[in-house]
């Protein structure tokens, strides 16, 4: 506006006669009243559901502040299930206590009726999980009804970080990976080696390091390494060579190639690659917005298949098989295949003799990539008998059977809500096996878009029904949109943003997150808002 008065003294002089119009305080009412809007939005949406389920998580800002995000999953009038961000809270502590008194006041505040809560999923966190003092005891003592599941994603990635603790194949495999990444990509010199290593037909590839807080990012940095192999080979070989490098860098420098000329270590990465391969892909899967408490079944039960056909020897053989022909490109050092063995006499506790046994490579390397994925399939069973996602997954399993024509009964293990009439739903669920006869579902998510396209006049006969659906689509099976909002949170609270205010901070971070909510806000009603607030500004605007 300042610029288009410089030829116009009147204007301008008019415009002058405050020069705080872009103060931080305006600025912080403009971004309140937009952040508002957006929660009203959000909350009128809500208002219609007979339930929703809860995600909630923690991690600190980098400022070392704690941060806490809470999303809500409802479903909308349509039937599709919508997550939603309400914001970030600055909790004084990380206890149960604090976490639980903070989803409460967002509650409150929103107007978000409690007992409408049907489920919520946390990570394994003692201070959300726990079954006597955590959040989800807490919240099953409000909403009796309600179920905890156990973050999808949070429990794969634990069998994942197990393997990786246990197995001395894969911990060492990682370590070379993440060792390489780091010595390569810490120096401009050493990654301008590396690229200019690759031959001319060569796929030029950076290596990636490996991140604790990310769920897919081992099985692609382990690739790339495989892909890299003879190139990082020689890079590394160049490097202990060269003697500007510092000493403790080139002592790293000459361990990692000594390990990378061993052909145990490229068994080890593509055993990994095996193994994180199928596991990543799971879960990619179940980071979705629609996925479901069946569908996580399924994809475990189909990841659990897997391992137990790379158990078989003809697995292992296809595998030696990448060895054996990298052995040969790259030089690499296999181990002696006549070496003998006997256990040592110091821990013998007998005299009598030991027949020798033949300790080849081939035969430890088997022993070791079987105990990992044995590791990995129990790990798989156990992190997943959870009881709330088994109650889920046999809601939704009963209403696409009923779909397909093949009801059961409504029994007591489906911990349905007090507010259903069961005998009203086996009704209606009768009824729909009738109307679907020419139709075969496999999710809910295809029931439910089959109900919305229904005549009005139809749907009002399934009330029970698409009650039934919502409460299943409502249940949050992963965290993920928690940790989409903590990559948010990144991008708005950086180092040069660090004492941005935790208002601010939450109001920017609703306009950032629900741009698409933002973009259809009425502005002018919101501008009409900001001027009658106070008479100086209906005298400095006027009526707009």
């Amino acid at each position: 506006m300042l610029e288009r008065t410089h030829a116009l003294p009147k204007e301008r002089e008019w415009m002058l006669r405050r020069d705080n119009w872009m103060s931080d305080t305006i600025q912080n009412e403009f971004l309140g009243m937009f952040a508002h809007a957006i929660q009203r939005e959000i909350m009128s949406q809500i208002s219609h559901c007979s339930f929703f389920g809860l995600t909630a998580d923690g991690t600190t800002d980098i400022s070392a502040s704690e941060q806490f995000s809470c999303c809500l999953q409802f479903v909308d009038s349509d039937l599709r299930a919508q997550n939603v961000f309400l914001g970030f809270y600055n909790a004084s502590d990380s206890s149960a206590e604090t976490l639980f008194s903070c989803i409460k006041d967002i509650c409150i505040r929103l107007n978000i009726p409690l007992e409408r809560l049907a489920g919520y999923c946390f990570d394994g966190a003692s201070n959300m999980s726990g079954r006597i003092n955590g959040v989800q005891a807490k919240l099953k003592a409000e909403c009796p009804v309600s179920l905890y599941v156990h973050c999808s994603n949070h429990a794969l990635d634990l069998v994942l970080q197990e393997v990786a603790r246990e197995v001395r194949l894969i911990a060492d495999t990682l370590n070379f990976v993440q060792g390489v990444s780091v010595v390569i990509s810490e120096s401009a010199k050493r990654k301008q080696l590396f690229r200019s290593l690759f031959g001319s037909e060569d796929v030029v590839c950076n290596l990636l390091g490996l991140c604790p807080t990310r769920w897919c990012i081992r099985s692609t940095a382990i690739s790339r390494v495989i892909s890299a192999y003879a190139t990082l080979l020689e890079t590394l070989k160049t490097l202990e060579r060269d003697k500007s490098v510092r000493a403790e860098i080139r002592s790293k420098i000459s361990g990692l190639c000594t390990q990378a000329k061993q052909a145990r270590t490229y068994f080890g990465l593509v055993c990994s690659q095996a193994l994180f391969e199928p596991s990543e892909a799971v879960a990619r899967s179940l980071q979705s917005e629609t996925s479901t408490a069946r569908a996580v079944l399924e994809c475990v039960t189909v990841l659990q298949q897997h391992m137990q056909r790379l158990r078989r020897d003809d697995s292992f053989k296809e595998l030696m098989d990448k060895v054996n022909t990298a052995a040969r490109c790259n030089n690499l050092k296999m181990p002696n295949p006549s070496r003998l063995s006997k256990t040592p006499a110091r821990i013998r506790n007998t005299s009598e003799p030991e027949a020798l046994v033949c300790k080849s490579g081939e035969a430890q390397w088997r022993r070791q990539f079987f105990e990992a994925v044995d590791l990995i399939q129990t790990e798989l069973k156990r992190r997943f008998d959870q009881s709330g996602i088994k109650v889920a997954a046999q809601r939704e399993t009963t209403l696409i059977e009923a779909a397909n024509q093949n009801l059961s009964g409504l029994n007591e293990e489906m911990q349905l809500p007090e507010k259903f009439d069961r005998s009203r739903l086996q009704m209606q669920l009768s009824l729909l096996g009738d109307l679907t006869k020419e139709r075969r579902f496999t999710a809910v998510k295809e029931l439910a878009e089959f109900i919305s396209s229904l005549h009005p006049q139809t749907r009002e006969l399934f009330k029970e029904v698409e009650a039934f659906i919502e409460l299943c689509l409502c249940l949050p099976v992963s965290a993920a949109p928690s940790e989409r909002s903590f990559s948010a949170l990144r991008r708005l609270k950086t180092w040069t943003r660090s004492t941005t205010s935790q208002k601010r901070l939450t109001h920017l971070a609703l306009m950032h997150i629900h741009s698409d909510i933002l973009d259809r806000l009425d502005i002018p009603s919101l501008v009409r808002s900001f001027i009658s607030n106070t008479p100086e500004r209906k005298a400095m605007f006027g009526a707009l």
